[in-house]
Protein backbone atom coordinates (compact mmCIF):
# COMPACT_ATOMS: atom_id res chain seq x y z
CA UNK A 1 0.00 0.00 0.00
CA UNK A 2 3.07 2.31 0.63
CA UNK A 3 4.29 2.28 -2.79
CA UNK A 4 0.93 3.01 -4.20
CA UNK A 5 0.41 5.83 -2.10
CA UNK A 6 3.70 7.34 -2.87
CA UNK A 7 3.08 6.60 -6.36
CA UNK A 8 -0.20 8.44 -6.38
CA UNK A 9 1.36 11.37 -4.87
CA UNK A 10 3.64 11.72 -7.66
CA UNK A 11 1.42 10.97 -10.16
CA UNK A 12 -1.08 13.88 -8.85
CA UNK A 13 1.42 15.87 -7.98
CA UNK A 14 3.18 15.83 -11.63
CA UNK A 15 -0.71 15.84 -12.90
CA UNK A 16 -1.13 19.61 -12.20
CA UNK A 17 2.19 20.90 -12.18
CA UNK A 18 2.55 21.43 -8.72
CA UNK A 19 5.94 19.64 -7.79
CA UNK A 20 7.58 21.01 -11.02
CA UNK A 21 6.68 24.77 -10.25
CA UNK A 22 7.63 24.05 -5.95
CA UNK A 23 10.98 23.08 -6.83
CA UNK A 24 12.08 23.86 -10.44
CA UNK A 25 11.73 27.58 -10.01
CA UNK A 26 11.01 28.72 -6.30
CA UNK A 27 11.14 32.04 -6.98
CA UNK A 28 8.41 31.66 -9.35
CA UNK A 29 6.51 29.16 -7.51
CA UNK A 30 4.23 31.84 -5.50
CA UNK A 31 3.13 33.87 -8.39
CA UNK A 32 2.65 30.69 -10.71
CA UNK A 33 0.22 29.01 -7.82
CA UNK A 34 -1.66 32.33 -7.02
CA UNK A 35 -2.19 32.28 -11.23
CA UNK A 36 -2.87 28.96 -10.90
CA UNK A 37 -5.60 29.43 -8.16
CA UNK A 38 -7.25 32.56 -9.96
CA UNK A 39 -8.13 30.44 -13.30
CA UNK A 40 -9.32 27.02 -11.62
CA UNK A 41 -11.49 29.45 -9.59
CA UNK A 42 -12.89 30.89 -12.85
CA UNK A 43 -13.57 27.66 -14.24
CA UNK A 44 -15.13 26.16 -11.80
CA UNK A 45 -17.44 29.26 -11.36
CA UNK A 46 -17.98 29.61 -15.52
CA UNK A 47 -19.05 25.37 -14.92
CA UNK A 48 -20.72 25.84 -12.05
CA UNK A 49 -22.78 28.46 -13.58
CA UNK A 50 -23.39 26.67 -16.65
CA UNK A 51 -24.70 23.35 -14.99
CA UNK A 52 -26.64 25.55 -12.88
CA UNK A 53 -28.40 27.36 -15.42
CA UNK A 54 -28.91 23.95 -17.56
CA UNK A 55 -30.47 22.47 -14.55
CA UNK A 56 -32.98 25.30 -14.16
CA UNK A 57 -33.63 25.06 -17.58
CA UNK A 58 -35.45 22.06 -17.41
CA UNK A 59 -36.46 22.86 -13.96
CA UNK A 60 -38.84 25.79 -15.33
CA UNK A 61 -39.79 23.29 -18.57
CA UNK A 62 -41.11 20.84 -16.65
CA UNK A 63 -38.17 18.37 -16.10
CA UNK A 64 -36.82 18.56 -12.65
CA UNK A 65 -36.77 14.59 -12.51
CA UNK A 66 -34.51 15.13 -15.29
CA UNK A 67 -31.92 16.93 -13.82
CA UNK A 68 -30.10 14.01 -12.22
CA UNK A 69 -30.36 11.72 -15.12
CA UNK A 70 -28.62 14.19 -17.01
CA UNK A 71 -26.10 15.16 -14.63
CA UNK A 72 -24.86 11.83 -13.97
CA UNK A 73 -24.55 11.35 -17.65
CA UNK A 74 -22.97 14.20 -18.95
CA UNK A 75 -20.44 14.25 -15.45
CA UNK A 76 -19.80 10.63 -16.14
CA UNK A 77 -18.79 11.06 -19.86
CA UNK A 78 -17.01 14.72 -19.47
CA UNK A 79 -14.84 12.73 -17.07
CA UNK A 80 -14.13 9.75 -19.34
CA UNK A 81 -13.34 12.51 -22.15
CA UNK A 82 -10.96 14.02 -20.14
CA UNK A 83 -9.33 10.94 -18.52
CA UNK A 84 -9.25 9.06 -22.19
CA UNK A 85 -7.40 12.78 -23.56
CA UNK A 86 -4.71 11.63 -21.04
CA UNK A 87 -4.36 7.81 -21.16
CA UNK A 88 -1.58 7.99 -23.74
CA UNK A 89 0.41 10.19 -21.84
CA UNK A 90 -0.09 8.38 -18.24
CA UNK A 91 -0.59 4.60 -18.61
CA UNK A 92 0.80 4.16 -21.90
CA UNK A 93 3.53 6.26 -23.75
CA UNK A 94 4.79 8.12 -21.11
CA UNK A 95 9.10 9.32 -21.36
CA UNK A 96 10.19 7.36 -17.90
CA UNK A 97 8.82 3.86 -18.91
CA UNK A 98 11.87 2.38 -17.95
CA UNK A 99 12.56 4.45 -14.72
CA UNK A 100 9.27 3.71 -13.11
CA UNK A 101 9.51 -0.65 -14.00
CA UNK A 102 12.79 -0.18 -12.42
CA UNK A 103 11.53 0.40 -9.06
CA UNK A 104 11.08 -1.98 -6.37
CA UNK A 105 7.38 -1.93 -6.68
CA UNK A 106 4.71 -3.75 -7.89
CA UNK A 107 3.51 -3.60 -10.98
CA UNK A 108 -0.17 -3.28 -9.91
CA UNK A 109 0.92 -0.57 -7.60
CA UNK A 110 2.54 1.20 -10.98
CA UNK A 111 -1.38 0.45 -12.52
CA UNK A 112 -3.48 1.38 -9.44
CA UNK A 113 -1.73 4.65 -8.89
CA UNK A 114 -1.82 5.89 -12.43
CA UNK A 115 -6.03 4.80 -13.03
CA UNK A 116 -6.48 6.50 -9.92
CA UNK A 117 -4.82 9.69 -10.72
CA UNK A 118 -6.91 9.77 -14.00
CA UNK A 119 -10.17 8.81 -11.83
CA UNK A 120 -9.16 12.05 -9.62
CA UNK A 121 -9.52 13.71 -12.53
CA UNK A 122 -12.60 12.28 -13.86
CA UNK A 123 -14.23 13.13 -10.48
CA UNK A 124 -13.17 16.83 -10.07
CA UNK A 125 -15.32 16.89 -13.73
CA UNK A 126 -17.96 15.23 -12.68
CA UNK A 127 -17.86 17.45 -9.40
CA UNK A 128 -18.33 20.55 -11.41
CA UNK A 129 -21.13 19.48 -13.29
CA UNK A 130 -22.85 17.34 -10.88
CA UNK A 131 -22.98 19.20 -7.77
CA UNK A 132 -24.44 22.32 -9.06
CA UNK A 133 -27.16 20.63 -10.93
CA UNK A 134 -27.98 18.12 -7.70
CA UNK A 135 -28.57 21.45 -5.63
CA UNK A 136 -31.05 23.09 -8.29
CA UNK A 137 -33.13 19.78 -8.08
CA UNK A 138 -32.81 19.40 -4.52
CA UNK A 139 -33.89 23.05 -4.07
CA UNK A 140 -36.54 22.50 -6.72
CA UNK A 141 -37.91 19.29 -6.16
CA UNK A 142 -36.72 18.42 -2.55
CA UNK A 143 -34.95 15.31 -1.80
CA UNK A 144 -35.06 12.62 1.12
CA UNK A 145 -32.19 11.42 3.10
CA UNK A 146 -31.83 8.48 1.01
CA UNK A 147 -31.95 10.45 -2.32
CA UNK A 148 -28.80 12.99 -0.85
CA UNK A 149 -27.00 9.86 -0.06
CA UNK A 150 -27.48 8.92 -3.41
CA UNK A 151 -26.75 12.10 -4.66
CA UNK A 152 -22.99 11.59 -2.62
CA UNK A 153 -22.57 8.36 -4.18
CA UNK A 154 -23.48 8.89 -7.80
CA UNK A 155 -20.72 11.62 -7.68
CA UNK A 156 -18.15 9.36 -6.83
CA UNK A 157 -19.23 5.98 -8.74
CA UNK A 158 -20.23 7.81 -11.91
CA UNK A 159 -16.71 7.88 -13.54
CA UNK A 160 -16.09 4.89 -13.07
CA UNK A 161 -18.12 2.64 -15.73
CA UNK A 162 -17.22 5.30 -18.35
CA UNK A 163 -13.82 5.70 -17.35
CA UNK A 164 -13.39 1.90 -18.16
CA UNK A 165 -14.56 2.43 -21.27
CA UNK A 166 -12.24 5.03 -22.18
CA UNK A 167 -9.46 3.21 -20.90
CA UNK A 168 -10.19 0.30 -22.77
CA UNK A 169 -10.34 2.42 -25.98
CA UNK A 170 -7.04 3.75 -25.05
CA UNK A 171 -5.33 0.47 -24.25
CA UNK A 172 -6.92 -0.91 -28.15
CA UNK A 173 -5.60 2.45 -29.72
CA UNK A 174 -2.03 2.41 -27.88
CA UNK A 175 -2.04 -1.60 -28.99
CA UNK A 176 -2.84 -0.58 -32.58
CA UNK A 177 -0.46 2.52 -33.07
CA UNK A 178 2.70 0.75 -31.77
CA UNK A 179 1.90 -1.27 -35.00
CA UNK A 180 -0.40 0.94 -37.42
CA UNK A 181 1.58 3.78 -39.09
CA UNK A 182 -1.99 6.27 -39.67
CA UNK A 183 -3.42 5.33 -36.04
CA UNK A 184 -3.04 8.71 -34.61
CA UNK A 185 -4.64 10.20 -37.68
CA UNK A 186 -7.59 8.24 -37.21
CA UNK A 187 -7.81 9.04 -33.41
CA UNK A 188 -7.48 12.92 -34.86
CA UNK A 189 -10.64 12.34 -37.25
CA UNK A 190 -12.80 10.10 -34.64
CA UNK A 191 -12.45 12.79 -32.17
CA UNK A 192 -13.18 15.90 -34.28
CA UNK A 193 -16.36 13.46 -35.32
CA UNK A 194 -17.56 13.35 -31.68
CA UNK A 195 -16.57 17.23 -31.02
CA UNK A 196 -18.91 18.12 -34.01
CA UNK A 197 -21.22 16.02 -33.54
CA UNK A 198 -21.85 17.54 -29.88
CA UNK A 199 -21.49 21.15 -31.43
CA UNK A 200 -24.35 20.06 -33.78
CA UNK A 201 -26.86 18.34 -31.50
CA UNK A 202 -26.42 21.37 -28.54
CA UNK A 203 -27.52 23.57 -31.55
CA UNK A 204 -30.04 21.22 -32.79
CA UNK A 205 -31.66 21.10 -28.96
CA UNK A 206 -31.31 25.03 -28.49
CA UNK A 207 -33.12 25.41 -31.74
CA UNK A 208 -35.99 23.26 -32.21
CA UNK A 209 -38.80 25.40 -30.85
CA UNK A 210 -39.59 28.36 -28.41
CA UNK A 211 -42.96 26.69 -27.27
CA UNK A 212 -42.75 25.83 -23.91
CA UNK A 213 -45.10 22.92 -24.35
CA UNK A 214 -43.22 21.79 -27.83
CA UNK A 215 -39.68 22.07 -26.01
CA UNK A 216 -41.08 19.97 -22.59
CA UNK A 217 -42.13 17.17 -24.88
CA UNK A 218 -39.07 17.25 -26.93
CA UNK A 219 -37.04 17.20 -23.78
CA UNK A 220 -39.16 14.32 -22.44
CA UNK A 221 -38.36 12.39 -25.30
CA UNK A 222 -34.58 13.04 -25.09
CA UNK A 223 -34.36 12.22 -21.47
CA UNK A 224 -36.19 9.07 -22.68
CA UNK A 225 -33.84 7.81 -24.88
CA UNK A 226 -30.83 9.08 -22.68
CA UNK A 227 -31.62 6.54 -20.46
CA UNK A 228 -32.27 3.49 -22.80
CA UNK A 229 -28.79 4.67 -24.04
CA UNK A 230 -26.96 4.47 -20.89
CA UNK A 231 -29.41 2.65 -18.07
CA UNK A 232 -26.58 3.12 -15.24
CA UNK A 233 -27.74 6.55 -15.31
CA UNK A 234 -31.25 5.92 -15.31
CA UNK A 235 -30.62 3.00 -12.70
CA UNK A 236 -28.91 6.05 -10.39
CA UNK A 237 -31.78 8.51 -10.75
CA UNK A 238 -34.08 6.16 -9.62
CA UNK A 239 -32.44 6.01 -6.43
CA UNK A 240 -31.75 9.64 -6.09
CA UNK A 241 -35.67 10.70 -7.13
CA UNK A 242 -37.49 7.61 -6.06
CA UNK A 243 -35.57 5.76 -3.03
CA UNK A 244 -34.98 3.10 -5.44
CA UNK A 245 -31.98 1.06 -3.35
CA UNK A 246 -32.35 -1.88 -5.41
CA UNK A 247 -31.57 -0.13 -8.91
CA UNK A 248 -28.97 1.89 -6.89
CA UNK A 249 -27.08 -0.97 -6.05
CA UNK A 250 -27.16 -2.37 -9.54
CA UNK A 251 -25.61 1.26 -11.06
CA UNK A 252 -23.45 1.24 -8.05
CA UNK A 253 -22.12 -2.68 -9.28
CA UNK A 254 -22.09 -2.16 -12.64
CA UNK A 255 -19.87 0.51 -11.69
CA UNK A 256 -17.62 -1.26 -9.58
CA UNK A 257 -17.42 -4.41 -11.58
CA UNK A 258 -16.08 -2.47 -14.99
CA UNK A 259 -13.20 -0.80 -12.99
CA UNK A 260 -11.80 -4.02 -11.07
CA UNK A 261 -11.91 -5.39 -14.81
CA UNK A 262 -10.14 -2.47 -16.69
CA UNK A 263 -7.90 -2.80 -13.69
CA UNK A 264 -7.32 -6.35 -14.35
CA UNK A 265 -6.87 -5.83 -17.83
CA UNK A 266 -4.55 -3.03 -17.86
CA UNK A 267 -2.15 -4.89 -15.28
CA UNK A 268 -2.37 -7.79 -17.46
CA UNK A 269 -0.94 -5.56 -20.60
CA UNK A 270 0.64 -2.56 -19.31
CA UNK A 271 3.94 -4.15 -20.00
CA UNK A 272 3.81 -5.61 -23.59
CA UNK A 273 1.88 -2.86 -24.63
CA UNK A 274 4.53 -0.31 -23.25
CA UNK A 275 7.15 -2.56 -24.61
CA UNK A 276 5.74 -2.57 -27.94
CA UNK A 277 5.56 1.24 -27.92
CA UNK A 278 9.15 2.14 -26.75
CA UNK A 279 10.38 -0.58 -29.64
CA UNK A 280 8.27 0.35 -32.77
CA UNK A 281 9.69 2.57 -34.80
CA UNK A 282 8.63 4.59 -37.88
CA UNK A 283 8.78 2.95 -40.88
CA UNK A 284 10.44 4.27 -43.66
CA UNK A 285 10.23 4.45 -47.35
CA UNK A 286 13.22 6.17 -48.25
CA UNK A 287 15.74 4.35 -50.69
CA UNK A 288 18.30 5.54 -53.22
CA UNK A 289 16.45 5.52 -55.96
CA UNK A 290 16.52 8.51 -58.65
CA UNK A 291 12.86 9.47 -57.39
CA UNK A 292 14.10 9.65 -53.50
CA UNK A 293 17.17 10.88 -54.71
CA UNK A 294 15.30 13.88 -56.94
CA UNK A 295 13.17 14.84 -53.83
CA UNK A 296 15.45 14.77 -51.67
CA UNK A 297 17.70 16.81 -53.89
CA UNK A 298 14.53 19.63 -54.57
CA UNK A 299 13.84 19.78 -50.79
CA UNK A 300 15.10 22.76 -49.05
CA UNK A 301 15.60 22.97 -45.10
CA UNK A 302 12.58 25.44 -44.86
CA UNK A 303 10.46 22.97 -46.61
CA UNK A 304 11.77 20.06 -44.57
CA UNK A 305 11.19 21.34 -40.91
CA UNK A 306 7.72 22.74 -42.06
CA UNK A 307 7.01 19.01 -43.00
CA UNK A 308 8.74 17.47 -39.89
CA UNK A 309 6.22 20.01 -37.80
CA UNK A 310 2.69 18.82 -39.60
CA UNK A 311 4.03 15.09 -39.15
CA UNK A 312 4.48 16.01 -35.51
CA UNK A 313 0.98 17.98 -35.58
CA UNK A 314 -0.41 14.67 -37.15
CA UNK A 315 1.32 12.40 -34.95
CA UNK A 316 -0.10 13.42 -31.31
CA UNK A 317 -3.94 13.81 -31.20
CA UNK A 318 -3.88 16.15 -28.45
CA UNK A 319 -2.16 18.32 -29.76
CA UNK A 320 -3.69 18.87 -33.26
CA UNK A 321 -7.12 18.96 -31.21
CA UNK A 322 -5.47 21.62 -28.94
CA UNK A 323 -4.33 23.76 -31.75
CA UNK A 324 -6.59 23.63 -34.61
CA UNK A 325 -9.71 22.95 -33.45
CA UNK A 326 -10.95 26.07 -33.78
CA UNK A 327 -10.38 26.44 -37.15
CA UNK A 328 -12.51 23.36 -38.03
CA UNK A 329 -14.94 25.22 -36.31
CA UNK A 330 -14.66 28.44 -37.98
CA UNK A 331 -14.75 26.39 -41.67
CA UNK A 332 -17.45 24.02 -39.82
CA UNK A 333 -19.46 27.31 -39.02
CA UNK A 334 -18.98 29.04 -42.29
CA UNK A 335 -20.75 25.84 -44.10
CA UNK A 336 -23.42 25.76 -41.82
CA UNK A 337 -24.19 29.39 -42.72
CA UNK A 338 -23.95 29.02 -46.10
CA UNK A 339 -26.47 25.69 -46.12
CA UNK A 340 -28.76 27.94 -43.66
CA UNK A 341 -28.75 30.69 -46.26
CA UNK A 342 -29.15 28.72 -49.33
CA UNK A 343 -32.11 26.89 -47.90
CA UNK A 344 -33.97 29.90 -46.32
CA UNK A 345 -33.37 28.62 -42.86
CA UNK A 346 -31.03 31.56 -41.66
CA UNK A 347 -32.15 35.35 -42.91
CA UNK A 348 -30.84 38.46 -41.25
CA UNK A 349 -34.55 39.39 -42.45
CA UNK A 350 -35.52 37.66 -39.50
CA UNK A 351 -34.18 40.12 -36.48
CA UNK A 352 -34.87 42.87 -35.64
CA UNK A 353 -34.22 46.14 -37.81
CA UNK A 354 -31.72 47.43 -34.78
CA UNK A 355 -30.26 44.47 -34.99
CA UNK A 356 -29.23 43.06 -38.19
CA UNK A 357 -26.40 46.00 -38.82
CA UNK A 358 -24.22 44.89 -35.82
CA UNK A 359 -24.23 41.06 -37.84
CA UNK A 360 -21.90 42.37 -40.17
CA UNK A 361 -20.10 44.23 -37.95
CA UNK A 362 -19.62 41.44 -34.96
CA UNK A 363 -19.32 38.33 -37.24
CA UNK A 364 -15.34 39.03 -37.94
CA UNK A 365 -14.83 38.94 -33.74
CA UNK A 366 -16.93 35.61 -33.66
CA UNK A 367 -14.43 34.22 -36.14
CA UNK A 368 -11.30 35.82 -34.94
CA UNK A 369 -12.25 34.43 -31.45
CA UNK A 370 -12.01 30.85 -32.49
CA UNK A 371 -8.12 31.77 -34.56
CA UNK A 372 -7.36 33.42 -31.40
CA UNK A 373 -7.16 30.66 -28.79
CA UNK A 374 -5.78 28.06 -31.65
CA UNK A 375 -1.81 28.22 -32.06
CA UNK A 376 0.08 25.37 -33.48
CA UNK A 377 3.45 27.51 -32.33
CA UNK A 378 2.53 28.24 -28.32
CA UNK A 379 4.04 24.68 -27.35
CA UNK A 380 5.95 23.75 -30.56
CA UNK A 381 8.86 24.76 -29.45
CA UNK A 382 8.92 22.56 -26.00
CA UNK A 383 7.67 19.62 -27.89
CA UNK A 384 10.93 19.16 -29.54
CA UNK A 385 11.66 17.79 -25.70
CA UNK A 386 14.73 15.43 -25.78
CA UNK A 387 15.05 15.40 -29.39
CA UNK A 388 15.78 19.55 -29.46
CA UNK A 389 19.62 19.00 -30.48
CA UNK A 390 18.77 18.52 -33.31
CA UNK A 391 16.69 21.75 -34.27
CA UNK A 392 19.85 23.12 -32.37
CA UNK A 393 22.69 21.80 -34.16
CA UNK A 394 20.81 21.85 -37.81
CA UNK A 395 22.91 23.91 -40.10
CA UNK A 396 20.23 26.52 -40.77
CA UNK A 397 19.37 29.59 -38.69
CA UNK A 398 17.09 30.03 -36.32
CA UNK A 399 14.69 32.37 -38.76
CA UNK A 400 14.69 29.16 -40.47
CA UNK A 401 13.54 26.77 -37.54
CA UNK A 402 11.06 29.47 -36.24
CA UNK A 403 9.76 30.10 -39.57
CA UNK A 404 8.93 27.03 -40.47
CA UNK A 405 6.87 26.35 -36.91
CA UNK A 406 4.93 29.90 -37.83
CA UNK A 407 4.54 28.63 -41.45
CA UNK A 408 2.55 25.47 -40.31
CA UNK A 409 0.42 27.41 -38.43
CA UNK A 410 -0.79 29.66 -41.38
CA UNK A 411 -0.60 27.03 -43.77
CA UNK A 412 -3.02 25.42 -41.73
CA UNK A 413 -5.25 28.39 -40.36
CA UNK A 414 -5.67 30.65 -44.36
CA UNK A 415 -7.28 28.15 -46.19
CA UNK A 416 -9.73 27.50 -43.53
CA UNK A 417 -10.10 31.24 -42.78
CA UNK A 418 -9.98 32.24 -46.68
CA UNK A 419 -13.15 29.54 -47.68
CA UNK A 420 -14.94 30.12 -44.56
CA UNK A 421 -14.72 34.51 -45.04
CA UNK A 422 -16.30 33.51 -49.75
CA UNK A 423 -18.46 31.26 -48.16
CA UNK A 424 -20.22 33.88 -45.13
CA UNK A 425 -19.67 37.06 -47.49
CA UNK A 426 -21.34 35.23 -50.29
CA UNK A 427 -24.22 34.24 -47.99
CA UNK A 428 -24.72 37.40 -45.87
CA UNK A 429 -25.94 40.78 -47.32
CA UNK A 430 -22.25 42.58 -46.16
CA UNK A 431 -21.26 45.86 -47.40
CA UNK A 432 -17.78 46.26 -48.72
CA UNK A 433 -16.92 47.08 -45.51
CA UNK A 434 -17.88 44.26 -43.65
CA UNK A 435 -16.87 41.83 -46.10
CA UNK A 436 -12.71 43.02 -45.89
CA UNK A 437 -13.24 42.92 -41.87
CA UNK A 438 -14.56 39.34 -42.31
CA UNK A 439 -10.81 38.81 -44.06
CA UNK A 440 -8.68 41.13 -42.24
CA UNK A 441 -9.61 40.44 -38.61
CA UNK A 442 -9.49 36.73 -38.38
CA UNK A 443 -6.50 36.62 -40.37
CA UNK A 444 -4.56 38.92 -37.96
CA UNK A 445 -6.04 36.94 -34.71
CA UNK A 446 -4.57 33.73 -36.69
CA UNK A 447 -0.95 35.92 -36.88
CA UNK A 448 -1.30 37.04 -33.67
CA UNK A 449 -1.88 33.97 -32.05
CA UNK A 450 1.07 31.86 -33.70
CA UNK A 451 3.40 34.52 -33.19
CA UNK A 452 2.97 35.66 -29.98
CA UNK A 453 3.01 31.89 -28.96
CA UNK A 454 5.91 30.92 -30.75
CA UNK A 455 7.44 34.19 -29.10
CA UNK A 456 6.49 33.02 -25.61
CA UNK A 457 7.42 29.29 -26.29
CA UNK A 458 10.83 30.12 -27.70
CA UNK A 459 11.48 32.60 -24.82
CA UNK A 460 11.29 29.75 -22.07
CA UNK A 461 10.88 25.84 -23.35
CA UNK A 462 10.06 23.14 -21.06
CA UNK A 463 11.96 20.44 -22.45
CA UNK A 464 11.57 17.96 -19.51
CA UNK A 465 7.78 16.70 -20.40
CA UNK A 466 7.21 13.51 -19.66
CA UNK A 467 3.63 13.54 -21.41
CA UNK A 468 2.68 15.78 -24.14
CA UNK A 469 0.13 16.65 -22.21
CA UNK A 470 1.89 18.82 -20.17
CA UNK A 471 3.19 21.26 -23.00
CA UNK A 472 -0.17 21.43 -24.61
CA UNK A 473 -2.34 21.66 -22.03
CA UNK A 474 -0.56 23.22 -19.38
CA UNK A 475 1.89 25.17 -20.61
CA UNK A 476 2.27 28.78 -19.76
CA UNK A 477 2.56 29.90 -23.41
CA UNK A 478 -0.43 28.20 -24.51
CA UNK A 479 -2.58 29.57 -21.36
CA UNK A 480 -1.30 33.09 -22.30
CA UNK A 481 -1.81 33.19 -26.17
CA UNK A 482 -5.51 31.72 -25.24
CA UNK A 483 -6.09 34.80 -22.64
CA UNK A 484 -4.95 37.62 -24.59
CA UNK A 485 -6.88 36.17 -27.37
CA UNK A 486 -9.84 36.67 -25.54
CA UNK A 487 -8.72 39.99 -24.62
CA UNK A 488 -7.97 41.18 -28.29
CA UNK A 489 -11.51 39.91 -29.19
CA UNK A 490 -12.86 41.52 -26.23
CA UNK A 491 -11.42 45.13 -27.19
CA UNK A 492 -12.16 44.68 -30.83
CA UNK A 493 -15.74 44.13 -29.97
CA UNK A 494 -15.92 46.90 -27.85
CA UNK A 495 -14.39 49.17 -30.69
CA UNK A 496 -16.32 47.73 -33.27
CA UNK A 497 -19.38 48.98 -31.05
CA UNK A 498 -18.94 52.38 -30.43
CA UNK A 499 -16.16 53.46 -33.24
CA UNK A 500 -17.49 51.08 -36.44
CA UNK A 501 -15.84 48.42 -38.71
CA UNK A 502 -13.14 50.85 -40.22
CA UNK A 503 -11.75 51.69 -36.31
CA UNK A 504 -12.01 47.85 -35.97
CA UNK A 505 -9.51 47.41 -39.33
CA UNK A 506 -6.94 49.75 -37.63
CA UNK A 507 -7.21 47.27 -34.42
CA UNK A 508 -6.57 44.88 -36.76
CA UNK A 509 -3.54 46.34 -38.30
CA UNK A 510 -1.78 47.01 -35.20
CA UNK A 511 -2.31 43.36 -34.35
CA UNK A 512 -0.36 42.08 -37.07
CA UNK A 513 1.97 44.74 -36.49
CA UNK A 514 2.61 43.43 -33.29
CA UNK A 515 3.19 39.71 -34.41
CA UNK A 516 5.44 40.79 -36.69
CA UNK A 517 7.38 42.43 -33.47
CA UNK A 518 7.00 39.64 -32.01
CA UNK A 519 8.28 37.01 -34.35
CA UNK A 520 11.48 39.35 -35.03
CA UNK A 521 12.17 39.23 -31.67
CA UNK A 522 12.20 35.68 -31.27
CA UNK A 523 14.31 35.12 -34.28
CA UNK A 524 16.52 38.03 -32.77
CA UNK A 525 16.54 36.07 -29.60
CA UNK A 526 17.34 32.59 -30.92
CA UNK A 527 16.99 29.36 -29.64
CA UNK A 528 17.57 28.16 -26.16
CA UNK A 529 18.92 24.57 -25.14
Amino acid sequence: MKPFILLLKIQLLGLFGINKTLYADPSKAKRTLALAALVVAAVVLFASAYSAGVAQGLVQIGLAEAVPLVAVLVGAIAGAVAAFLKTNGVLFGFKDYDLVMSLPVPTSSVVLSRIASLYAMSLLFGVLVMVPAFAVYASAAGVSAVGVACMALSIVLAPLLPLAAAVVLAVLIAAVSSRFKHANVAVIVLTLAATLAAVFGSFALSGQSDDLAALSALGAQLTGQLAAIFPPAAWATAGIVQGDLVQFAAFAAVNIAAAAAVFALVVLLFVPVNSLLMSSRPRGTFSFDGKDAARSKSSTPFRALMVKELRLLAATPIYFMNACIGYVLVLVAAVAVAVGSATGMLSLDLLPPAYAPFVGALLPWALAFFCAISSTTAASVSLEGSARWLMLTAPVPPATVLGAKVAVNLAIAVPCLAVSAVLMAASLPLDALSVAALFAMPLAACMLAACLGLALDARSPKYDWTSVYEPVKRGVPVFAVIMIGMVFCALGMGVTTLLGVGASLVLALLAAAVSVAAYRGAVKRGLRA
